[in-house]
């Protein structure tokens, strides 16, 4: 008897943020990025709470292949960086806590990582970098924030060229996309000041806003971008490229360990 052919998907742990809608509280995530994992990176979805203690963090990394970090509207604690303090309705310490825990586990155990927007500046933070509260501010700086009066696909639609820079997951990402100018979306405030040592640039902006950074010397996928690629995922030549990378390596990380005794 012939056996059945194990069809079992990779999974990715997607880590929620939390919002106060209406006096209740919600964890949140939206539906662009899941649409992204299942249909462009053919991976399974699994939502991860923000404040998860240590031990239940590890229980789900036990059945994860890989692990995305999204854009959210909260910003990183400057507490974790050394930053100026912020008002606290901008905070969402769960977040933080939950997203630096993921990092680390993910990296020591050889777990592909994509950040996305906030999950770039977390895994900068969680390596020791620090942040820029507003990147449009200095000589020769675009504007890094979206325009709100704008419809919603206007407001993430591509805005600026950005340049590959070494060797990385994104930058071979970028390369392979075949667009030149490569056009990126651009709707975040903060991102990196000091590049944590434990990473390398990917690709930068026109302005010399670091876009995309990956882990140096990583075992697999291991990287982040600051503008959002789940938005056009399906039509966009890079965003594209991103999410197959991604999701090759979620599969790969599946298969070897599925293949262990």
């Amino acid at each position: 008897m012939n056996a059945i052919p194990d069809r079992s998907p990779a999974i990715v742990g997607v880590v929620s943020y939390r919002q106060t809608v209406d006096s209740v509280g919600y964890e949140t995530v939206r539906i662009r990025y899941l649409e992204a994992l299942r249909s462009t990176a053919r991976v399974l979805p699994l939502v991860i709470p923000g404040g998860l203690e240590e031990e239940s963090l590890q229980a789900c990394f036990s059945v994860l292949n890989g692990v995305l970090l999204t854009g959210a509207e909260s910003n990183i604690s400057p507490s974790l960086y050394g930053g100026p303090e912020a008002c606290p309705e901008t905070l969402d310490l769960d977040r933080d806590r939950t997203s630096i825990a993921a990092i680390k586990i993910a990296l020591s155990s050889g777990i592909p990582l994509l950040g996305i927007c906030r999950g770039l500046q977390e895994l900068n933070v969680a390596l020791g970098g620090t942040l820029s509260s507003d990147l449009s501010e200095g000589e020769g700086r675009i504007t890094h924030v979206e325009d709100l009066t704008l419809p919603r696909d206007l407001q993430y639609a591509r805005s600026h060229a950005v340049l590959a820079e070494g060797h990385g997951y994104i930058a071979q990402c970028i390369r392979r996309s075949q667009k030149k100018p490569v056009l990126v979306n651009t709707l975040h405030r903060q991102g990196i000041a000091r590049l944590a040592d434990g990473l390398e640039v990917n690709a930068r902006c026109v302005d010399g806003v670091i876009e995309a950074v990956s882990v140096k010397d990583a075992a697999t996928f291991a990287a982040a971008v600051q503008w959002h690629p789940e938005w056009f995922h399906a039509e966009d030549p890079l965003s594209v490229e991103i999410f197959r990378a991604f999701g090759e390596a979620c599969r790969s990380h599946m298969i070897a360990t599925k293949s262990q005794p």
